[in-house]
Parts: structure tokens; C-alpha cells; sequence
């Protein structure tokens, strides 16, 4: 009887991505669009995962969750649901990135306590693409909330950039933003002069950051995992402890 129930709990995380026992949720896509593009973050994603929080901090709110990305980012309202879920949940929650984590799931991944990247992890920022239907006044107010969300996004990048800049002084993110700023132009033509951003201390720092931090979220912004470390968008890069 035993075994029956600890294969059904095994199907239960194969099916569901979650893992009772282990106090571990999935996250990826979970369906696909008529040409077989992966959907990312949409309702499903949202819905399975805000489930799947409510009965892992329902059976113990004073322990901690696993949360396995692998997410090619996508819809907006829909991600930050889960980055409200993961940011407001009583128990220290975890995300170990697979593979990639690109532009929603980039913002989902600041919500969390420990934030670990694989070593081959990509991640991906940008402003994102938006379209609008329908008479002139309603694309204009959805272009006033785009605007809006941009800024959002900005907001939650900017407090990963600004811890990471407390923790190692002033004048690191700088160094590092004109670093990741240099690598993505070394493939450009003609080649183009280095950049050498410097911020200056007090209140305006956080605002001149802002605008350098814009002209990475212009277009998409692909970094390493130790450039997203560096950035302040991530911990640590997972490394298995060798067996004695």
C-alpha cells in the first residue's frame, strides 16, 4: 500500500509540478500555441503556481520552498501574481534557475529570498512588446500603462542593483553595468567606443542608474549568469559540493 501511495505522489509532481514532500514547485511552461512556441507565463502558469504556494505555506508557513525556473518569460499581470505570491509568502522561498530566465521571469526571479542561478543559466531583460486594438483613445490608455509598467519594472531591478551596490560599495554597479554595456558591442559594426559609467553618491544615484538601466531594457539584453550576479539580479551560481 505503501508504495502505491508513494508512486501516486510521484505522478502527482510529474503531472503537477509539485512535490509535497519536498516542498519544491516547478516552474515552466505548461502549454503551447497552435505553431508549438511554448506559452511561459500565462494563466496556467499563475494558476498551478499560486495553488501550489497556498498548500506548501498551508501545511507549514515556517518552512522553506524550492522553486525550480526554467522560464522564457510572457504576460505581465499573470507574472506578477507570482511575484507577489513568492515576494508576500511567510516561508523563505528558494528559485534555482534552468537554462533561462528572460524578461517576466527575470522580474519574477527578484522576488525570491535566494535567488541561484545554473552555470549556464541565460538571462534576458527588456522593456517587452505590447500591442493595442481597437479606437485611438483605448490604445492610448493602454499605452499609459505600458509606461506605467515599465517604470514598475525598473523599480524592481533597480532595489536588486542598489543592494548589490550597498553590499560592495559605491561604484560597482557602475563598473559593472559599463562591463556588461562593453560585452554586448564587441560583435557590433563599425565597433564602437567603450563606455565607463560612473554615478555619483547620495540621493541622485539611484536616478542616473535608472537611465543607464534604460538603455539595457531598450532592446533585449541576453548576460551571463556571472554578469547577472555582478548585476545584482542574482546570488550565486549553483556548484555541487563533491562527495567525501
Amino acid at each position: 500500500m505503501g508504495k502505491v501511495n508513494r508512486q501516486y505522489r510521484e505522478n502527482d509532481w510529474f503531472d503537477l509540478n509539485l512535490d509535497v514532500e519536498t516542498r519544491t514547485i516547478y516552474m515552466g511552461s505548461l502549454s503551447q500555441d497552435f505553431e508549438g512556441n511554448e506559452s511561459g507565463v500565462d494563466n496556467f502558469m499563475s494558476e498551478f503556481f499560486i495553488k501550489g504556494m497556498h498548500i506548501l505555506e498551508t501545511k507549514s508557513a515556517d518552512k522553506g520552498i524550492t522553486i525550480l525556473m526554467n522560464n522564457p518569460g510572457g504576460e505581465w499581470y499573470h507574472g506578477m501574481a507570482i511575484y507577489d505570491a513568492i515576494k508576500e509568502s511567510p516561508c523563505h522561498c528558494a528559485i534555482k534557475v534552468y537554462g533561462q530566465v528572460m524578461s517576466m521571469g527575470a522580474v519574477i526571479l527578484q522576488a525570491a529570498d535566494t535567488r541561484v542561478l545554473m552555470p549556464n543559466t541565460r538571462m534576458m531583460i527588456h522593456y517587452g512588446y505590447s500591442g493595442y486594438a481597437g479606437h485611438t483613445p483605448t490604445a492610448i490608455r493602454w499605452s499609459d500603462e505600458t509606461k506605467k509598467l515599465n517604470k514598475k519594472m525598473e523599480d524592481i531591478f533597480l532595489e536588486s542593483m542598489m543592494t548589490k551596490e550597498e553590499a560592495m560599495g559605491h561604484g560597482y554597479i557602475a563598473k559593472s553595468i559599463s562591463n556588461i554595456m562593453n560585452s554586448q558591442r564587441e560583435f557590433e559594426y563599425p565597433p564602437q567606443d567603450p563606455v565607463k559609467h560612473t554615478f555619483t553618491r547620495g540621493k541622485s544615484k539611484i536616478e542616473e542608474m535608472r537611465e543607464v538601466l534604460r538603455d539595457l531594457l531598450k532592446v533585449d539584453t541576453i548576460i551571463s549568469a556571472e554578469e547577472t550576479i555582478s548585476l545584482g539580479l542574482a546570488d550565486e551560481i549553483f556548484q555541487r559540493v563533491p562527495s567525501v
